[in-house]
């Protein structure tokens, strides 16, 4: 019996130099901002299909947990995100939490798998049908 294919990465990339996303994070809330990108960043490594759903109030409590911060906190710094476009807009309007970069930044973990990673559109169609 053949092993399911695995959905998920064990690292991403961490880049030293920022770019305006983390800027303007960091400046806005502070280290919460900077400690919440990077624990989101790891939070959908470890998720399947690398998304996250906030539909439901355990996830967003899991979520704060995991961050250390205030679930209305959360909500206003993925708020910031998705304007910022490092998460994907359309998609937090539905409590979907997506980023594209992220996906792009792991593609080279599925080339080796074989496999192709799961991009907005893949998505979209395992969650709406």
């Amino acid at each position: 019996m053949a092993r399911p294919t695995k959905e998920t990465v064990d690292y991403f990339p961490h880049y030293c130099i920022s770019g305006k996303t983390l800027f303007i994070i960091e400046n806005q809330f502070g280290n919460d901002g900077y400690c919440f990108w990077f624990k989101l960043l790891e939070l959908l490594g470890r998720s399947p299909k690398h998304f996250y759903d906030c539909n439901n109030p355990s996830a967003v409590e899991f979520m704060s947990a995991l961050t250390r911060l205030m679930p209305t906190l959360c909500i206003q710094i993925l708020d910031k995100l998705a304007l910022l476009q490092a998460i994907d807009s359309e998609l937090w309007e539905k409590r979907i939490i997506f980023s594209e970069n992220f996906v792009s930044g792991i593609e080279d973990a599925y080339n080796r798998r074989n496999v192709n990673v799961v991009h907005k559109r893949d998505l979209c169609m395992h969650l709406f049908g």
